[in-house]
Parts: structure tokens; C-alpha cells; sequence
């Protein structure tokens, strides 16, 4: 098994650990690659992906500066050149650091990203490819394990951003990482993608490009991540639902954070004074439904901890 991580950031496991304790290993990448064969890729298929954007999406927001048709046509050539390198390299799963480099000087990664974790691109279905944003490994590995787990669905990707106290749920969001299947869950892609938004870039990054926005479906959803304690891994789960309101309160929601990113409200059934005190990462992964005993079961082959927050044995508190 292969993984990558092109030119590797702050989201760094160790190597030598992974080989030891998963038989993972990794090839590092240069971010440049990227850049390189963006450049080699046929005017006529960048075009054709952003037109089939334009025709399905609920919208491609150009404004003349963070996004135009060039800056999406940009993005649409990483996303080209990423699956070469998957393809050329062997990889089971990757991560692209993106800051600052892409960011700053070339583009977002968010187009890239969101259409390797899907079921599907302009040019029809396809195998879902695992890619963690900030080259987080770890996260990358989680989302691989749940992707097997669950026989190739699209693991959602996110920052514990924000939580709203008065109605007991986490906004989970980060940059364009989120699978657009996860904005209606359906295997037909114009349905998923009537419900997605590409809006310019926020100033994070000044490059631009297209930041991939929607809200994730309502449903019964199972959280995990890989974290270490102590130099050791531990498979922190947690169960939970997704959950929606009103159009003008989910807009509401979502614009007490970074409105053109993807968002995911997540009620968990755990306390938020014990998630804060015990959840060991940032970043946080989930697929629909329950496979805590198979999370479990992984531990158990592993030789690692399985941590469970909350009662994960229970029946999961959905929204009435």
C-alpha cells in the first residue's frame, strides 16, 4: 500500500511508525509536480470540465478576479495532473499541502480535492480517490480506513470549526475539502451538484480559484480520526448525525464562519466539554451510518486503541 503527500506540511505523521504499525508507505512528492503537468494538460479537456461545471452546478460565481474561467480551468488541470501522479506512482490514497505555495502563487486545491474524494467527475463515474487537504496523513490514513470500510463511499474531510451552543451542534468545515456527493448523498451527480456553489477564493488565499460550497445531507453519521497520545495511535470515534434547517437559517449558520466554504452541521452524541477535552486533532472524518463495531474490529487487527466518545453503543440522538 502507497501513499502520498506531495511536499508535506504541518499535518506530519511519522514514517517509520506508519511502515511499523499500518505497513503504509509514503512518497514525497514536490507540490511543483502539480504546476508541471497542470501545464501539460489539452486546453479542450480543461475547458470541457469547466463548461460541464457552468451547465450543472447551482452556480460558478466569477468575479473577475479570485475566480475566472482561467483560474477554474487552472484547477481543473491540477485535478488532471493529481491523477496522473496517482495513477503514474500506484498511490491508494494522497493529501496535497496547498499553503503556501499552490495558495499563494498558482491556485486552490478545493476543485482538486473535492472531485478526487467523489464517485464521479465531468467526464462520468469513477472510483473514489482519498485526499487530504494540508497533506494531513493522518487524516488521509482515517479517511482511507473508512473508505474501505465502507466499500469505496466518499469520507468527508473537515475542521471542527465553530460549535453553536444554543443548538448543540459543530460546524464542520474546511476550505473545498468536501466530496460534492455529500450535498445531496445521491448517485446521480447533477443532483448533488444543483445544491453546489463555486464561489471566488477567500482572502486566505490570494492565489484564488474556485472554493467548492455546500451543506452537507441530513443523516445518521459515524465521526473517526486517528490521533496519537503519548507516541501512540488511538482510534478516537464518536457517533452522531448531520443536520439541516430552513434555507435562511442554514445561511445564517454558515455565515457565522467562512460562508463560501463547504459546511457540515454535526450534532454528536457526546458532550462538548468532553469532545474539547478529548478529541486530539483538528481535523475530524465521517461516513454515513454505523461501523463502530468494524472501526473496532480495525483496532483490533491493528493493535491499536480503540477510544470511543460518548456511548457509542447506543442508539444516536437524531434531531427531531
Amino acid at each position: 500500500v502507497g501513499a502520498a503527500a506531495p511536499d508535506r506540511g504541518r499535518e506530519v505523521a511519522d514514517a517509520d511508525q506508519w511502515i511499523k504499525t499500518f505497513g503504509v508507505d509514503v512518497e514525497e512528492i514536490d507540490q511543483w509536480e502539480i504546476v508541471r503537468r497542470a501545464g501539460l494538460v489539452s486546453a479542450s479537456r480543461a475547458s470541457a470540465g469547466a463548461d460541464w461545471l457552468e451547465r450543472v452546478s447551482a452556480g460558478v460565481h466569477y468575479d473577475g478576479k479570485g475566480l475566472t474561467r482561467e483560474l477554474l480551468e487552472r484547477q481543473i488541470r491540477s485535478y488532471y495532473a493529481m491523477r496522473e501522479l496517482i495513477d503514474e506512482w500506484h498511490l491508494d490514497f494522497s493529501g496535497i499541502k496547498g499553503q503556501p505555495e499552490l495558495t499563494t502563487h498558482f491556485c486552490t486545491a478545493d476543485v482538486t480535492e473535492a472531485f478526487l474524494n467523489d464517485p464521479y467527475d465531468w467526464e462520468g463515474p469513477k472510483d473514489t480517490h482519498v485526499c487530504a487537504t494540508e497533506a494531513d496523513m493522518d487524516g488521509a490514513l482515517t479517511m482511507q480506513i473508512l473508505k474501505l470500510l465502507t466499500g469505496g463511499t466518499p469520507v468527508l474531510f473537515a475542521d471542527v470549526r465553530h460549535y453553536h451552543a444554543d443548538r448543540d451542534i459543530w460546524d464542520l468545515c474546511n476550505s473545498g475539502q468536501h466530496a460534492t456527493w455529500y450535498a445531496a448523498r445521491s448517485e446521480d451527480p447533477a443532483e448533488n451538484l444543483a445544491r453546489v456553489h463555486f464561489y471566488p477564493e477567500v482572502f486566505y488565499f490570494p492565489a484564488g480559484g474556485a472554493s467548492v460550497h455546500h451543506l452537507a445531507a441530513p443523516g445518521e453519521t459515524t465521526f473517526a480520526r486517528l490521533t496519537r497520545q503519548d507516541y501512540k495511535y488511538r482510534m478516537q470515534v464518536v457517533r452522531g448525525a448531520f443536520v439541516t434547517y430552513d434555507d435562511q437559517t442554514n445561511e445564517a449558520l454558515m455565515r457565522q464562519s467562512t460562508f463560501e466554504w463547504p459546511h457540515a452541521f454535526a450534532r454528536l452524541d457526546v458532550e462538548a466539554s468532553e469532545f474539547l477535552s478529548r478529541f486530539g486533532a483538528n481535523h475530524i472524518h465521517a461516513v454515513p451510518g454505523n461501523v463502530v463495531a468494524e472501526l473496532q474490529a480495525v483496532c483490533t487487527f491493528l493493535g491499536i486503541n480503540f477510544e470511543a466518545l460518548g456511548d457509542v453503543a447506543q442508539p444516536v440522538s437524531l434531531p427531531g
